[in-house]
């Protein structure tokens, strides 16, 4: 009996999982802090107070402004974590089976559990992903089994702002809430640009911020305006969440969870924000917010930078097969970081009551 070889290549493994558009999570939706390829696994983020400032006039001819070096200048050194997950194709998961294609029974394929398997492979780093993002807004990111990689207060040596909304008190007033947040952002932001205010919060923070005497009239009128259809429900990234602006702030509802697995392998779910708070944050950055990919922990990809031109986030997938042509084991692994550059600019938002 000829020897049954696996028809598929490294590489046409991790080409065709890249395929698979990632279209999980808001924030991947929202592009908050896209891709940024780099040819290690170390990443510097340089800072230089007053590195930016408006220059005073000069006469035309007169010699210009030369920077001061009396600031040297700082910085951080992070290391881009590595995620992996194992699938495996098995004899019996193909062996005597069938599946309905198309209203037709046939026999199960290697190229039909292989899809199958990529799929599943795509969506737990694409969720990888999301997780590693929702963190980057709190200031602490977080593995998939709630361990601490990072508290960016801590590495960029800041005190997280947190703002108080109380609209548990009718007599609040949110919009000089709204102020105290926006302030407090567009005041701590450095030689960048910020498009707007926003703010990612749970559906307790939402319906409490929608319904308070002070809020409730605008929010009426907002689902009886023009803008009925938009600002009702986004569903952007598989999230159905509200979306209200008020207070010159575009509030966010997020809805759901992600799990994650506790050290005895079960599997719990951990809200995506949560219950009466979120974190607010400025929007149209040029370079704030960033998820930096790290090379394959691979002999074929040492120094070399994900590829720009596929799915951004890419996954690397190899592949062993089993002792005793048992089936094919199918690594994938992801190398990422998401990154505030500036988190002093992130604002927490909560209601005590």
């Amino acid at each position: 009996m000829p020897e049954i070889i696996f028809p598929y290549t490294n590489v046409d493994l991790t080409t065709e999982v890249n395929r698979i558009p990632n279209t999980f999570g808001l924030l991947n939706a929202l592009n908050i802090a896209p891709s940024e390829p780099k040819r290690s696994r170390l990443v510097r983020i340089d800072f230089r107070e007053g590195q930016v400032h408006v220059l005073s006039h000069q006469e035309p001819g007169a010699p210009g402004e030369i920077s001061s070096d009396d600031n040297p200048q700082e910085g951080v050194i992070l290391s881009i974590p590595h995620f992996t997950h194992f699938e495996n194709i098995l004899v019996g998961d193909i062996d005597g089976m069938l599946e309905v294609i198309n209203g037709v029974v046939t026999e199960k394929s290697l190229d039909a559990e292989l899809a199958r398997k990529l799929a599943i492979i795509r969506k737990n780093h694409a969720i990888t992903r999301e997780f590693l993002r929702l963190g980057m807004l709190r200031g602490e990111i977080k593995d998939g089994k709630l361990r601490t990689l990072y508290n960016l207060y801590d590495v960029f040596g800041i005190t997280k702002k947190t703002v108080d909304f109380t609209l548990g008190t009718a007599g609040t007033n949110v919009r000089e809430k709204c102020e105290e947040v926006s302030d407090h952002i567009i005041s701590s932001v450095k030689g960048e640009t910020v498009g707007t205010v926003e703010a990612l919060v749970d559906g307790k923070f939402f319906g409490k911020l929608i319904s308070h005497p002070n809020v409730e009239k605008f929010w009426v009128q907002a689902q009886n305006s023009g803008l009925h259809t938009q600002l009702e429900r986004q569903r952007l990234g598989g999230n159905w969440g509200r979306v209200f602006e008020f207070g010159d702030i575009i509030w966010r509802e997020y809805k759901g969870s992600l799990p994650v697995k506790n050290n005895d392998g079960t599997i719990s779910n951990v809200k995506n924000v949560a219950d009466n708070s979120g974190n607010a944050y400025p929007s149209g950055t040029q370079s704030m917010f960033r998820t930096f990919d790290a090379p394959a922990y691979h002999i074929d990809r040492v120094n070399q930078a994900p590829s720009s031109e596929g799915e951004e986030g890419a996954i690397f997938i190899s592949y062993k097969e089993l002792d005793h042509g048992m089936g094919i084991e199918l690594k994938s692994q992801t190398n990422a970081l998401a990154v505030c550059k500036q988190p002093d600019t992130i604002v927490e938002v909560v209601s005590s009551n």
